[in-house]
């Protein structure tokens, strides 16, 4: 069996695991990336309920972790007091809460990332940021571009609330773009890390010949992604439709196609592997007329590939280079499109742009974790001191607690340091005294941690 010398905990909730959004894609791409980490990371995905759709599944085969509360509170409360609107959801936090409490029943982490707003929350109460790197990594626009940000479902005292976590002290921020990082540490940010998301399907960074046709639109049918603008466009060139989105956004489609009169469109509902990466290469122009964006993934998933147009009136583009996309009024749009179509080829610089982003990731992300240093203590009065080489999950069980408190592994992570060999494998973590051991199940595995 294979050891592995780092435990990420990645936090999302259930609502954003999902195979059409860019935090689920993020998920993915991080579960790959860590895997080709020749030293060995490990992932395990704590989530705030048991996880639904499919999405999931395809996690776990990646050899990711799937952990959650075995009794989440329910939001139904929380929808039924917040009809019209939405803002901070205290069940929510609590069950991250509860699902964190549960992953450090079995294992310790060497950090932890949160990618839903309410993790961010349960997180930094624990308070063990002193021992291993808490993340909060920015996927939501209002968190970042606050002088221009859109409207959405939350109120205003969501986004105060969390803006205000970017201040935490103790707490990195991590986030896409050096753009990003000014933005944040313009409004107080100060622990902010540029680490880079990995391309969600490796064969995007391969280049492709073939035929092309259509432009394509990616994303969900919502005010913030404006797909109006798509559909306006679409109806005055009149050129083929190629849509990426979800179950909802193909109904919204369909029917605002309908409307508009158009019937040369090609619609697929949340797509992933193989037939995303087709349908992206075999298209002809990516028109992307999104209004508030964080760092798009289907930005840059598409770039590399085709002719990329997006309005003047947002600022997001500008967190890639302008010389491979073309900034239009909405006015001029459906003429932008059909000059880009009518011309359209690959762009071997754009991907090798693309390409050269991707290759600097994994390298960001190691260098961030090694660079750490947590508090450790020079007391030998921790129980865990007492043992020459244990199984973690069975020193938790030795306490004889009825429920895990935060000081139990608080403790163990601040005696961390004085066992040389602290070995992962897909379930369990040990810790050693002894430079040689390695786990009896686990005997005729990977060579023992040497470090990254």
């Amino acid at each position: 069996m294979k050891t592995y010398n780092r435990r990420i905990g990645f936090l999302i909730s259930d609502q954003h695991l999902i195979a059409h959004g860019g935090i689920g894609q993020f998920t993915k791409s991080f579960v790959e990336m860590c895997n080709r980490i020749k030293s060995g990371w490990k992932v395990d995905v704590i989530l705030d309920k048991a996880p639904t759709g499919e999405f999931y599944k395809l996690i776990e085969s990646l050899g990711a972790n799937i952990v959650y509360p075995k009794e989440p509170l329910k939001y139904s409360d929380h929808t039924a007091t917040f009809v019209f609107s939405d803002t901070i959801n205290f069940e929510k936090i609590i069950n991250f809460r509860n699902a964190i409490l549960q992953a450090f029943e079995t294992n310790l982490y060497d950090m932890l990332i949160c990618n839903t707003q309410e993790a961010m929350s349960a997180a930094y109460a624990l308070s063990i940021h002193d021992y291993i790197p808490v993340m909060f990594y920015t996927h939501s626009p209002n968190m970042i571009f606050r002088d221009t940000h859109g409207t959405d479902a939350f109120l205003d005292s969501y986004h105060v609330f969390y803006n205000k976590h970017m201040e935490f002290e103790g707490i990195t921020i991590g986030t896409q773009s050096q753009k990003n990082v000014d933005e944040l540490e313009k409004h107080g940010a100060t622990n902010v890390a540029l680490l880079r998301m990995p391309m969600s399907e490796r064969n995007l960074l391969v280049p492709y010949t073939g035929p092309k046709s259509g432009v394509l639109f990616i994303g969900r049918w919502e005010e913030r992604k404006n797909p109006q603008a798509y559909i306006d466009a679409m109806k005055e060139c009149g050129l083929p439709c190629k849509v990426m989105t979800n179950s909802n956004g193909a109904k919204k489609f369909e029917k605002a196609f309908a409307i508009a009169g158009i019937t040369n469109f090609d619609i697929r509902i949340g797509i992933t592997g193989k037939e995303k990466v087709e349908f992206i290469k075999t298209s002809k122009v990516f028109f992307m007329p999104s209004l508030h964006e964080n760092y798009p993934f289907a930005f840059s998933e598409c770039l590399g590939h085709m002719p990329c147009v997006v309005l003047d009136n947002q600022n997001w583009s500008d967190q890639f280079d302008s010389r491979f996309y073309v900034k239009c009024n909405i006015r001029n749009a459906a003429r932008v499109i059909q000059s880009a179509y009518d011309t359209s080829q690959q762009s071997f610089e754009a991907l090798s742009y693309i390409r050269t982003l991707d290759s600097e990731t994994a390298q960001g992300w190691i260098h961030y974790l090694n660079s750490f240093s947590g508090k450790r203590s020079n007391s030998s009065n921790a129980k865990i001191n007492s043992h020459t080489t244990v199984k973690y999950r069975d020193f938790i069980v030795s306490l004889d607690r009825s429920h895990l408190a935060r000081e139990d592994f608080e403790s163990v992570l601040s005696n961390r340091h004085k066992f040389i060999n602290v070995l992962y494998s897909d379930k369990d973590t040990y810790l050693s005294k002894d430079p040689t051991f390695l786990p009896k199940e686990e005997a005729i595995g990977r060579a023992l941690f040497q470090g990254l």
